[in-house]
């Protein structure tokens, strides 16, 4: 699923649901005008503001980016998904493989209505990306490489089993450092709206 595969989802799951974008607008907190934009661009927007629109939608971040699975598991309390065949542990192909603006990610669970935390592989590239922000708590750790993270005006050099827990509605990015990309395992806990 490419990126404008994930846009034409968040558009079907609106008509389908007969949400107007005012309406999701005040769902999400998100302007209208901005919201017709994501409908008609052809890159997505950020995680973060995924996960807003997702909400609206009353559905999760990875029932939009995962693709769709005719599979009906008999205990709707767990999602297990197996590993990825895949050369040197790097993303090489995988269905889960995702571009967003500036950061190369993996979803590691399929869609779980409900579910309220969120986990990823995330590839930073070199150069810092959009700064993020948004409601709720990250978790990551890195698993390989060195990592460059800017949290507020901080900034973290941080190596290969380092990790940080931190409230997400400060802005935050982050870069990889060295000759070859990080991989960084982060848990998202966006809180829910009321």
């Amino acid at each position: 699923m490419d990126e404008k595969a994930i846009i034409e989802k968040i558009k079907a799951l609106r008509q389908n649901q007969q949400i107007t974008l005012k309406e999701l607008a005040k769902k999400t907190g998100l302007t209208e005008g901005y919201l017709s934009r994501i409908e008609n661009a052809d890159s997505a927007p950020p995680i973060s503001t995924l996960g807003r629109i997702a909400e609206g939608l009353g559905t999760d971040v990875a029932y939009l980016l995962l693709p769709e699975t005719s599979s009906d598991p008999e205990n709707p309390n767990i999602v297990v998904v197996p590993r990825e065949d895949s050369h040197n542990g790097a993303f090489s192909g995988s269905p889960y493989e995702r571009s967003v603006r500036g950061y190369q990610y993996q979803p590691l669970s399929e869609k779980k209505r409900g579910k309220n935390m969120e986990p990823y592989i995330l590839v930073p590239e070199f150069e810092a990306g959009e700064l993020l922000q948004h409601e709720g708590e990250e978790f990551f750790y890195v698993l390989e490489g060195q990592v460059e993270f800017h949290y507020g005006k901080e900034r973290y050099i941080m190596n290969q089993g380092d990790c940080a827990y931190f409230e997400s509605h400060i802005p935050h990015s982050g870069k990889s450092l060295g000759e070859s990309r990080a991989k960084v395992l982060i848990i998202m806990h966006q809180y829910k709206r009321r």
